[in-house]
């Protein structure tokens, strides 16, 4: 049995040169029809909306005038949200490769929009589009500093290259998102790179020492309509089956039913329970070659976990080398997969608190070795974050887990932190420090270091 208690204390101050800037605001559009994602924008609705084309080079100058002309407009339903975008430019010179979902978009041209839903500052959406409608979602993570790309929203995206350049729509329907009600602004903001110029342009925030994903540093879209999700209620059931045919043993088939059921208990909170669960239809992981005598870090993939992942997030400065919760230790132990029976999470925002809880029970699994067969006894394990904003964009909170994927009883963790961060500091400079503190109980069965020389 180990006990282990830690502490760190992290500070980072980006200096900036740019002074103070108003956020610009956008009046959305109202919209009754269902608009097609195409990329068109031929819809009556659209030649009504308000329009927006004042943006500001980032690079290669900071708040200089772009090149090309780039034009917003946002349409709004009580169902979704259109973001129409038309980029100037001449077709033939597009640079545009990518096709797959998730690709890497950075070295072509590109749209990039973030949203921030409850305008807290610290999370927020991201929708990413090239000129051949290749799509790329993420959540904002770590109060802007980063983006966690393995989210996989619901959402449509549609391209058209005309003669004056090309034009982008981009659908996001409300059940896809957690948005805070009543709300008539949101934090928004569009960025374009235009490749072949190595020129990027925001309408929002080009000062460069000031990141994109920072949503308080955003415009602003206005008289934003009651927004409805309707039922809220999402039901995945699959079947598993396995059919064996051994000679002298006969034929064998079984199956079993899996079952995931999420449902809205608000626009900004869900409850999500599996049963048997079935992750089979998760992407797999990148391939990697390991150079080196330390473990691989593989992200989590499998929806169930991502599903408000941002809210689990401890700490400032961890990066990878604390991870307090890792999701993908539960069902896989030291790459051998152990069945999940059932599990329960809810996770969402009430006002300026976030919180989540996860509570998952796995199977006993055996293992066959050469001299005697590895049992792995069925464990229950549970993790909560609770999470308040303070101030203007600091926050505190508590974390804590219990239970070990590995059977073993008297394992937890309980940790603080806290974070001061602001993008106004002197006027216009980003400032963050972090305080946290954590105190972990292991204790492994002795069969998991068996396994570990099994695999």
């Amino acid at each position: 049995m180990k006990t282990l208690f830690s502490s760190a204390l992290f500070c980072c101050i980006v200096l900036g040169v740019s002074a103070q800037q108003s956020r610009p605001t956008l009046q959305v559009g109202y919209t009754e029809s269902a608009v097609k994602a195409d990329g068109k924008l031929d819809e009556a609705d659209w030649s009504t909306a308000p329009v927006q084309d004042q943006f500001k080079t980032t690079v290669p100058v900071q708040a200089g005038t772009p090149s090309l002309r780039t034009t917003l407009r946002v349409l709004a339903h009580d169902r979704f949200i259109v973001f129409g975008i038309e980029c100037e430019d001449d077709p033939a010179l597009l640079t545009n490769f990518s096709k797959l979902r998730d690709a890497d978009l950075d070295n072509e041209d590109y749209l990039r929009v973030i949203i921030d839903p409850f305008q807290d500052g610290q999370s927020g959406y991201i929708f990413m589009i090239n000129p051949s409608a290749a799509r790329y979602d993420a959540l904002v993570s770590n109060r802007g500093e980063s983006e966690s790309k393995d989210w996989d929203g619901i959402w449509e995206a549609g391209t058209s290259i005309t003669e004056n350049g090309w034009t982008a729509e981009i659908k996001i329907p409300m059940q896809s998102i957690n948005f805070r009600k009543g709300l008539k602004e949101w934090a928004f903001n569009v960025e374009r790179n235009i490749q072949r110029k190595l020129e990027v342009i925001r309408w929002a925030n080009p000062s460069r020492d000031q990141w994109f994903t920072q949503t308080s540093r955003a415009g602003l879209i206005t008289d934003l309509p009651d927004f409805s999700y309707g039922v809220g209620m999402n039901i995945r059931p699959s079947l598993i089956g396995n059919w064996t045919n051994e000679a002298g043993a006969g034929t064998d088939f079984d199956f079993t039913p899996t079952l995931t059921l999420s449902q809205r208990l608000s626009p900004n909170a869900i409850a999500t329970a599996t049963f048997n669960t079935d992750f089979a239809e998760t992407e797999v992981d990148t391939r990697q070659t390991n150079l080196t005598r330390f473990a691989l870090f593989f992200p989590e993939k499998r929806a169930f976990f991502l599903e408000g992942s941002d809210i689990f997030e401890f700490g400032f400065g961890l990066r990878r080398d604390v991870v307090p919760f890792f999701s993908r230790r539960i069902g896989l132990l030291s790459g051998n997969p152990i069945p999940i029976v059932a599990g329960g999470k809810v996770n969402g925002r009430v006002d300026r608190t976030s919180f989540g809880g996860l509570v998952m029970n796995t199977a006993e699994t055996n293992f066959e070795d050469a001299t005697d067969p590895i049992t792995i006894p069925n464990s229950t394990m549970g993790v909560f974050r609770l999470k308040q904003n303070i101030l203007r964009e600091s926050s505190v909170g508590v974390f804590g887990s219990f239970g070990d994927p590995s059977g073993g009883s008297g394992s937890g963790l309980f940790g603080a932190d806290f974070t001061y961060q602001t993008t106004r500091f002197n006027g216009n400079k980003n400032f963050l420090a972090g305080l946290w503190s954590s105190i972990m109980n292991e204790k492994a069965p002795p069969e998991i270091n068996r396994l570990m020389d099994l695999s």
